[in-house]
């Protein structure tokens, strides 16, 4: 099924099909965005809309025509994916604006349509994940990757199935107090970044000893039969390390 979230007429149509096939709209998701890389000095206006239509109002789009289509009278649970923005991001700019808009979004709706029949409004903003985006970058940017890992206090990236897992727990009935929230899944990269002052506080660079946590099937058998990510082999090299860390950790 073919959608464009910008098309607030199409998103109604989608949310009607949904509910007129299967009775019901338990949950939404809203992880369709977009954004390309530039310093705000070179954004144009155009760019800069365009990143806002499709992010920001595109997710405004899909949670109005959720709770006109079925919630408002039926409740459920919306989850909306963002970036982590607090220290801001440089060279997105356009998209850090979009996500601090469904951040704000998501707390206000939170607290008008709370009292529809248990609607609950949450966001999700991963850090860094191992995922196929990375192959989007340059190789240059992949090489800095591989190795900053370290510079957040759990000193390595996440995986797709720790953000898949906050996603899940949030549309849960165990979440079912848990109302305009933005859950951080980035490792604590939020809180600070780069090394801090003060030996006891320094991030380790020789690896995590955070085990992994990879709940699901992740990306495609390689050639020697290990389940891999559809990333850059040098991420995926530290995907391994950290699915060692697992292996040989007390916890």
């Amino acid at each position: 099924m073919l959608l464009n979230i910008r098309d607030a007429t199409m998103a109604s149509q989608v949310i009607q099909d949904i509910v007129t096939r299967h009775g019901k709209l338990n949950g939404l998701v809203n992880n369709a965005g977009g954004q390309f890389m530039s310093p705000a000095s070179q954004l144009t206006s155009k760019g800069f809309s365009t990143v806002v239509d499709l992010n920001l109002n595109g997710t405004f789009n899909m949670c109005k025509a959720a709770f006109d289509g079925y919630m408002g009278e039926h409740g459920g649970q919306i989850v909306t994916i963002v970036a982590e923005t607090r220290n801001g991001i440089p060279r997105a700019m356009h998209t850090g604006a979009a996500r601090a808009g469904i951040i704000n979004m998501t707390k206000t709706l939170a607290i008008e349509w709370g009292p529809y029949n248990g609607i609950r409004i949450n966001c999700v903003a991963p850090g860094l994940i191992i995922s196929s985006g990375m192959k989007n970058y340059h190789e240059t940017m992949v090489d800095l990757l591989a190795h900053s890992h370290w510079m957040n206090p759990t000193s390595r990236y996440g995986t797709e199935s720790e953000v898949s897992a906050s996603v899940a727990f949030l549309l849960s009935p165990a979440a079912s107090y848990i109302n305009g929230v933005n859950l951080e899944v980035d490792g604590g990269s939020s809180l600070s970044k780069g090394n801090p002052e003060g030996d006891e506080l320094k991030y380790n660079p020789e690896g995590s000893r955070h085990p992994v946590y990879v709940g699901w099937p992740e990306g495609v058998d390689n050639v020697h039969g290990i389940k891999q990510v559809d990333a850059p082999a040098k991420i995926n090299e530290l995907l391994e390390k950290y699915k060692a860390i697992g292996r040989s950790s007390k916890i």
